[in-house]
């Protein structure tokens, strides 16, 4: 049986994720290197692993940068030989990007190099529970993109459309943006 969450419980939780989202902040372009790529490196290579190919504007938009930024990281990953540029049946001058057979693997190799230096640095997390907080989350998450979705006639109170107006790669809080749970 479910039992009601107090709201200032669940305020605890968020200022909970905030802070460690914060500290991940801070780390995580230190692991992404010690795993092989830089931080936009496995975020644009990762984006394109889950959508098989993808225009720089798309791309850009998905992730909440600027095109110029994804720019130059395709061609980062393009001259490292892990993507590649191809035509576009639906634009001629945007090519598609894609992941080059070596980008797929060498994606597979930086994943399972980060999993163990976090498996590193927290041994003794507890699988079990790390689950459930996962679920959790995700279940947090849902419900408020449900919630974001309704008219705000119908009960839809929390302002996610306001998200939709942000500066490119921030959040209401200046906090780089990350479009989904996903995104590294």
């Amino acid at each position: 049986m479910t039992t009601v969450c107090p709201g200032e419980r669940l305020h605890d939780l968020f200022r909970e994720v905030f802070a460690l989202r914060d500290l991940l902040a801070l780390g995580m372009d230190a692991v992404h290197e010690r795993s092989g790529l830089r931080t936009p490196q496995v975020r644009v290579a990762d984006l394109l692993g889950r959508l098989d190919s993808a225009t720089v504007p798309d791309m850009a938009a998905a992730l909440g940068l600027s095109r110029q930024c994804v720019q130059i990281v395709c061609n980062e990953l393009r001259d490292m030989g892990l993507a590649a540029f191809v035509d576009n049946p639906r634009h001629k001058r945007s090519k598609r990007m894609v992941l080059t057979d070596v980008g797929r693997d060498r994606l597979a190799a930086v994943r399972k190099n980060e999993a163990a230096i976090i498996t590193g640095l927290l041994p003794d997390c507890d699988g079990a529970a790390v689950g459930d907080a996962l679920a959790l989350l995700r279940s947090i998450r849902v419900a408020l993109r449900a919630l974001s979705e309704k008219d705000p006639g119908e009960g839809g109170p929390f302002p996610l459309s306001l998200l939709r107006h942000r500066p490119a790669g921030k959040t209401p809080h200046g906090h780089p943006s990350h479009t989904d749970a996903n995104s590294s």
